[in-house]
């Protein structure tokens, strides 16, 4: 089964970063152009629950400059979630949990590249909080551009 899985989806490859821990991805070959997409999961300190990562790169590793932004994401993730709150505050038409302090319900689920393919997209990131509890369908979903909050939805 090995050898066929092997053939079919490529082999398991895993890489260790010391900030979002092992990322893994299935490569074919050892062609460095070839795009692959690598994630993970690791547990962020002051999170509930594990943040998960996904990211683009090649058969050596993800991006370095994907990798870098993710970095200066979680680097920052105080000042982050301090613009999510204070943007949330200021919207209107919005549920109070919003305007109250979600932080204590929400936890940082996901940080994924927004336009992979395209230069400079390691500067673009979605990056979802949702609740800690697993039956509530609550979110916020916003789009990181170059260390700035561009667009921010909250439902």
């Amino acid at each position: 089964m090995g050898l066929i899985s092997e053939f079919l989806f490529g082999r398991k490859i895993k890489i260790q970063d010391h900030k979002i821990g092992e990322l893994t991805t299935r490569i074919k070959g050892d062609n460095p152009s070839k795009n692959y997409t690598w994630t993970g999961e690791h547990q962020l300190a002051g999170q509930g629950k594990p943040t998960v990562f996904i990211l683009e790169g090649n058969n050596a590793g993800p991006y370095g400059d994907q990798l870098n932004g993710v970095h200066r994401i979680i680097d920052t993730l105080d000042q982050i979630i301090a613009c999510v709150d204070k943007e949330l505050k200021g919207q209107l038409n919005i549920k109070q949990r919003f305007k109250d302090d979600w932080t204590k319900d929400f936890y940082l689920a996901a940080i994924t590249p927004y336009n992979p393919n395209v230069k400079g997209g390691g500067k673009q990131f979605e990056i979802n909080f949702e609740p800690i509890k697993e039956n509530d369908t609550d979110y916020i979903g916003l789009l990181w551009n170059n260390d700035n909050l561009t667009e921010i939805e909250a439902k």
